[in-house]
């Protein structure tokens, strides 16, 4: 085995026991020091971590722990809970808050709600194999869903609608941006305050009417998802091969 190589294995064994998401790797001129070898051979151990997904180099700051990250679709009826059990993952939501409030005019331009409309905010703190890793505000139209906000307590949302309200939920558009946690979503999180959440802002329409009953905004950890779109085949223009 090259002398490299042994190096990569040692420092994975010492990241998976001593450092967590978030912390960073000593100096280059430190780990060369420590191991004995020049920087050339250090950094062809470290690239063979970077390539894994477990380090990523950050210019001026440097080389940062991170996780694996899940391919996550954003599509018009992707649901968390039935996309992490697709991909061989538990999960599990728990609802950490709620209140019922009145659309306002912020809410209604990014929701197209109408303002004034009752409104049932139910939050929930989302865990993917025991691990906490997204937050979802979800703003729903209360006169649409009568009683939910005591018949929900957890799982998926959209799927609890379905069964117990005979409405489905579809996306309709998703805006998509980052954002650094608060001191509350990166305890809940469990999560650095330096390390971006990856936010998903998405218009939730009833199937068949395209009526808005939903606003919704995700903060995921941005070490734990990637974001694949799926477009409708509809929206594609006819008679023109996709790429």
């Amino acid at each position: 085995m090259a002398i490299y190589q042994e190096v990569a294995e040692t420092l994975e064994q010492e990241i998976r026991r001593n450092l967590s998401c978030g912390d960073y790797l000593p100096s280059e001129a430190e780990l060369a020091k420590r191991f004995s070898i020049n920087r050339h051979t250090l950094r062809r151990a470290v690239d063979q971590l970077v390539d894994a997904g477990m380090l990523l180099r950050q210019r001026g700051k440097g080389t940062l722990v991170v996780e694996h990250s899940v391919e996550y679709n954003i599509g018009a009826r992707a649901r968390f809970s039935e996309s992490l059990k697709a991909m061989g993952h538990t999960s599990c939501a728990e609802v950490i808050g709620r209140r019922v409030l009145v659309a306002d005019e912020r809410l209604s331009h990014s929701s197209g709600i109408p303002a004034g409309t009752p409104i049932l905010q139910v939050d929930t703190l989302r865990s993917m194999d025991g691990r906490p890793v997204n937050l979802i505000s979800h703003y729903l139209r209360r006169d649409a869903f009568p009683g939910l906000e005591t018949s929900y307590e957890g799982g998926s949302l959209h799927a609890h609608i379905e069964n117990n309200h005979g409405v489905k939920l579809l996306r309709q558009q998703a805006l998509i941006g980052t954002t650094l946690p608060s001191q509350r979503e990166a305890e809940l999180l469990q999560y650095p305050r330096h390390m971006p959440l990856l936010v998903v802002k998405s218009n939730n329409v009833r199937a068949g009417t395209g009526e808005v009953l939903e606003y919704s905004v995700s903060r995921g950890r941005g070490d734990s998802f990637e974001f694949r779109i799926q477009p409708s085949i509809t929206d594609l223009p006819t008679g023109e091969p996709t790429p």
